[in-house]
């Protein structure tokens, strides 16, 4: 392993602040590449070249510029996987530093060998996320042998049938741009990823926005408990509410997931945030037209009202659609009288030049709200 001068400086900073002595690192070319005194730093050390290629266990300097590049102090090798990887130095009087060549040599290594880990596993997280990646991008049905035996490689078999859900933490943008709400994701996505492994074959993978759990052996009765299982863990845990969106059983991965996100996008802000693929109609498209394209629309239907003055006629119109038309029951939930109703409506249709109790024309007030809804999560 190489030495990056991040970890070299971590660990010489972690040192000195132990034992209260200027710290040196060089890497296996003698170079120090992180050191307390700044103006050292990218300058030769013979003596520890000398460590590194005579294999020696210490060498203590006594006078200053003994060897070039050095000053008074010890020396000694740090080992990783049997090999040199480096040199730590603590520069002073040797009866001052003697007493830390072995406790610093041990720490050093210890401290490389979390780092050596930490860098290791984010290696195979990289490898694995891009696997996923591919994985859920793949449209070749069957999988070639190639990528069956890369994903068991990683114990995943792509084999088995899976079924998608994705979630998400409701009002995300609120905890991502902070270190306090990036942990809470973090603990959210843990805790998922949990609910998601009990569960035999099953693979959890996040993307920058949502999380998605390929379960395996899951009917729609098992993915809907699923889903209930972990809104009810995060809400107890966090506080937090999470919309989850259910795909239709797909031959291939990338449908389902496509069909998944299309439910989740249906379900934000949805009473019970749970919505199946199977469910939904005008959300299929949803997404597909941009938000600039769904207010010209809306502001076309709704052409008599300023945006500010169109909130209350389409809060009328969204509970006279829920009521399937019905003027007393729209009435009662309104808590207005069935002639004040009428008079709304009729005001509504002398303004827009659309009656609303005409299917026709309902059609695209329905669709105005839904793009409306859709923009305004309102």
């Amino acid at each position: 392993m190489t030495i990056s001068k991040e970890i070299a400086l971590r660990i010489v900073s972690d040192i000195s602040g132990i034992i209260n002595q200027h710290v040196n690192m060089m890497n296996d070319q003698g170079i120090i590449i992180a050191s307390t005194d700044a103006a050292r730093i990218g300058t030769y050390h013979a003596a520890a070249y000398r460590i590194i290629d005579e294999k020696l266990q210490e060498l203590t300097i006594f006078d200053d510029d003994e060897y070039e590049g050095t000053r008074k102090g010890i020396n000694v090798p740090v080992m990783l996987n049997g090999d040199i990887a480096g040199v730590i130095g603590v520069t002073g009087e040797y009866s001052e530093v003697s007493k830390y060549s072995q406790i610093i040599r041990r720490m050093t290594e210890i401290l490389l060998l979390e780092s050596y880990s930490a860098e290791l596993k984010n290696l195979e997280d990289r490898i694995r996320q891009r696997f996923l990646g591919d994985w859920l991008s793949n449209e070749t049905v069957p999988y070639e042998q190639a990528f069956v035996e890369r994903g068991r490689g990683m114990g995943i078999d792509v084999t088995i049938p899976r079924r998608i859900l994705a979630a998400e933490i409701s009002g995300l943008s609120a905890y991502s741009d902070n270190l306090k709400g990036q942990r809470i994701i973090d603990s959210v996505n843990r805790s998922v990823r949990r609910i998601t492994e009990e569960i035999s074959g099953s693979v959890f993978v996040r993307t920058a926005s949502s999380m998605i759990c390929l379960l395996a052996g899951c009917d729609d009765a098992k993915l809907r408990s699923v889903a209930e299982k972990i809104q009810d863990q995060i809400q107890k845990q966090y506080g937090l509410s999470i919309a989850a969106g259910i795909d239709e059983p797909s031959q291939k991965l990338s449908r389902a997931l496509e069909k998944a996100q299309k439910a989740l996008a249906a379900a934000r802000g949805v009473p019970g945030n749970i919505r199946f693929y199977s469910e939904i109609n005008l959300e299929i498209f949803m997404d597909e037209v941009s938000p600039a394209s769904k207010m010209e629309f809306i502001r076309h239907i709704f052409g008599g009202y300023t945006d500010r003055e169109m909130e209350k006629p389409i809060h009328l119109l969204r509970v006279y659609f829920d009521t399937n038309g019905s003027v007393s029951r729209t009435a009662e939930r309104l808590c207005i009288h069935k002639n004040t109703l009428q008079y709304h409506l009729n005001k509504l249709h002398e303004r827009t030049g659309l009656n609303p109790r005409n299917m026709a024309d309902a059609a695209l007030y329905y669709l105005a709200i839904q793009f409306f809804g859709d923009i305004k999560k309102f």
